[in-house]
């Protein structure tokens, strides 16, 4: 269970959350709602006790699971654990396998009272490891990842070698495994293919704990949740009812607002002009006039507030200078980590204004073949041909390009060409960013990062532009708005998309099938492999 009572949420200067109160018990299902950087990842940190809130307090009970929308590499037990030891740590199996396995070489090399004292330090943990499961527990937590698109050969896997796609659905595993009171859930369908989304719409909607979930995923927050908690200007508005119902309460209650605030401002009319009226006249008239424009005054500190309509992304490519026929070029790569061989000999070429898109399941090596053809990350095997006159734009699902320490400002600063910095600030405005220009980026948002990113896209002025998952952490407007973009942008597109809709109305012209590397023209018998992805 969490209570908050009166929480406010600070971020440097800005309040994003002001004097909110609600409370989380057992059965509740609830979608956290709001525009990119309104606060609602802040919220859930600081409901998560990541963070402390700047006012009031939260009271939490029970054991709380918080997924957050970032894939970094988490603090691990010892740097070479495995996805199944890193799940199994959600209940502490993992640490105490480990404990077992190092008293059981100790005993192989020991002799007398040191060996009995290593054989009753083993069954003490063995004990221990049969009350939280033990081996059950082993086979339930390779449930749970193969339901989220985990498969055996990546449990045995480290997590340091893990794609970031791959590293949260490990997290997204630990966190179902642990047997949680709370759910906390950022963007939960991020990376998940089309039967992980379906299993994970079910057990969120057969979850008996307290759920708070955020996604730009509409279908889970219509099947799963059963109220809504909307986030605008700092403060919080409850509804009954799923992501569908929400949308028609909230139009109609702004409507009721609007119809309210205009009856309110006719009476202060009236008042006013029949004031204005008698003001002047008799002195008896004068005081009636004087107490009608206070009323008229003290009428207008109550009125009814409606929400400013939300502003759209303006978002558009400036036309970049052409490159060669043949912009990039991979030959015969390969790339492994350790034991674990990604891809073989892959080649892989973009022509000239085509959108080329990379396909596969989850774990094919998309996201590593990007990191190589962008320069990331280096080939084991092969090469990559820059074409002629090559200005090459790199999009990171990770947000690799986004630094914490530096503001947002000064991330577009880094890549402009010498633009006016009134320009600059005039491109942070299309992306809603204008408020926080002089932020420390990394405490922007999943969704303001992937705004930000993309703004440096635009002033970086490139002819190809390679692009990880753009379409994460975006609302519905921003997705749009890209697609236009992208729409009538003259460059080349090299792209890895699973958001099938996004990828249905970009029209991809080749897809290059990974971990193979065949290449294909695209059509839509191919868009079943994308909700796959």
């Amino acid at each position: 269970m969490i209570i908050a009572k009166a929480v406010g949420v600070e971020v440097g200067i800005r309040m994003l959350v002001a004097d909110a109160s609600f409370a989380l018990h057992s059965g509740d299902k609830v979608g956290l709602v709001g525009r990119n950087g309104a606060g609602k990842t802040t919220l859930l940190r600081t409901l998560a006790g990541l963070r402390d809130p700047s006012a009031g307090t939260v009271a939490r009970s029970g054991v709380i699971g918080y997924l957050s929308q970032e894939s970094a590499l988490p603090e691990l037990d010892h740097p070479d654990a495995t996805a199944l030891e890193r799940v199994l740590a959600a209940r502490d199996i993992g640490g105490i396998q480990i404990r077992m396995e190092q008293a059981r070489r100790l005993m192989e090399a020991a002799t007398g009272d040191e060996r009995d004292r290593l054989i009753r330090r083993f069954a003490r943990l063995e004990a221990e490891f049969e009350t939280k499961g033990g081996y059950r527990a082993e086979a339930e937590a390779r449930k749970f990842a193969a339901s989220v698109g985990i498969t055996d050969d990546e449990m045995a896997q480290p997590v340091r070698t893990m794609s970031g796609g791959q590293r949260r659905r490990v997290e997204l595993s630990r966190i179902l495994f642990a047997e949680t009171d709370v759910l906390l859930l950022d963007e939960p369908t991020n990376h998940l293919d089309l039967d992980a989304k379906a299993w994970m719409m079910q057990y969120l909607g057969e979850y008996s704990g307290a759920l708070l979930v955020v996604s730009h995923d509409l279908p889970l927050l219509d099947e799963s949740i059963t109220s809504v908690l909307a986030l605008d200007d700092g403060a919080l508005e409850p509804y009954r009812g799923n992501y569908s119902y929400f949308l028609a309460e909230r139009d109609r209650r702004r409507q009721q607002r609007i119809r309210e605030r205009r009856h309110q401002q006719a009476r202060i009319s009236r008042l006013e002009e029949t004031a204005r009226r008698f003001m002047g006249t008799t002195e008896k008239m004068s005081k009636r006039a004087k107490s009608m424009q206070t009323r008229a005054d003290k009428m207008k500190e109550y009125l009814v507030e409606v929400a400013a309509e939300g502003k759209s992304v303006a978002l558009r490519f400036p036309q970049p200078e052409p490159s060669g026929k043949i912009p990039l070029e991979g030959k015969g790569l390969a790339k492994a980590f350790d034991d674990n061989v990604v891809f073989v000999d892959v080649d892989v070429y973009a022509e000239r204004g085509e959108c080329l898109l990379i396909m596969g399941l989850n774990g094919a090596g998309k996201t590593t073949l990007l990191r190589i053809l962008a320069g990331v990350e280096s080939a084991d095997i092969g090469e990559v041909i820059p074409g002629y006159k090559l200005a090459m734009g790199y999009y990171a699902q990770e947000h690799e390009q986004v630094t914490p320490g530096l503001t947002v400002f000064e991330h577009v600063k880094s890549v402009s060409h010498g633009e006016l910095d009134q320009t600059l600030r005039s491109i942070l405005g299309h992306f809603l960013l204008s408020d926080k220009i002089d932020q420390d980026a990394g405490t922007l948002s999943g969704g303001e990062k992937t705004k930000l990113a993309l703004a440096m896209l635009v002033v970086g002025r490139h002819n190809l532009l390679v692009l990880d998952e753009p379409t994460n952490n975006l609302d519905p407007q921003a997705k749009e708005a890209l697609l236009e973009a992208l729409h009538t942008y003259a460059g080349t597109l090299v792209v890895v998309s699973h958001d099938t809709e996004f990828v249905e109305a970009l029209q991809p012209d080749r897809a290059v099938l990974m971990p193979d590397g065949d290449a294909v023209y695209f059509d839509e018998s191919l868009l079943d492999l994308v909700a796959l992805a």
